[in-house]
């Protein structure tokens, strides 16, 4: 994996699913996809990154100048983030080990806002008896984390049918890149 664009240009992301677990990576395609639709710059956005994984995406946007906050529970992913934002020395890159159903009231309740959301956990992951894209949906709806005119992309499986709106949000796009569609949503109104 290696970032495609920015100052980050060109580096390559040393992800080992034997040594950092088996994770889905997002595939070039859709990464493409998302930051062709967001643009080449991201300057000075707040990027929030929920199941950061390989890091790819929140990398890719702090590449392109935006301020990230990225979390992964996983202990071996995340080390592996703490080591390249060490690293590469990156500022504006915040990063933590928390589930995102935590994260994410706690980032609402401190009066955090954000430009963009992104939103990819495994895709058999459940929480609250709901599928777990569906249910961080959900929170994302029911707080105030994105700003007016803010975006959060989902990630999820083909077979998962999410809802065309969730508390503030409502769908504005959903496109479909072989067994994974991307379902866009911004706040109503």
């Amino acid at each position: 994996m290696r970032i495609i664009t920015g100052a980050l240009r060109g580096r390559a992301i040393p992800f080992n699913p034997k040594r950092s677990g088996h994770v889905r990576v997002t595939s070039d395609r859709l990464k493409e996809a998302v930051f062709d639709i967001l643009g080449s710059s991201l300057e000075g956005q707040a990027f929030l990154d929920l199941c950061a994984g390989s890091g790819q995406m929140a990398l890719e946007a702090h590449s392109r100048g935006a301020r990230v906050t990225a979390t992964e529970p996983d202990g071996r992913r995340h080390g592996l983030l703490k080591r390249l934002v060490r690293e590469w020395e990156l500022p504006d890159f915040e990063l933590y080990a928390l589930k995102a159903q935590v994260l994410m009231p706690q980032l609402a309740s401190a009066g955090r806002r954000f430009e963009v959301a992104y939103v990819d956990p495994p895709y058999d992951a459940t929480w609250a008896d709901l599928p777990l894209s569906r249910a961080l949906l959900q929170v994302a709806g029911d707080s105030d984390l994105l700003e007016p005119g803010g975006r959060l992309f989902v990630q999820h499986s083909r077979r998962l049918d999410l809802p065309e709106g969730s508390g503030s949000l409502a769908l504005t796009r959903r496109r479909t890149y072989g067994d994974t569609d991307l379902s866009e949503y911004a706040p109503a109104g």
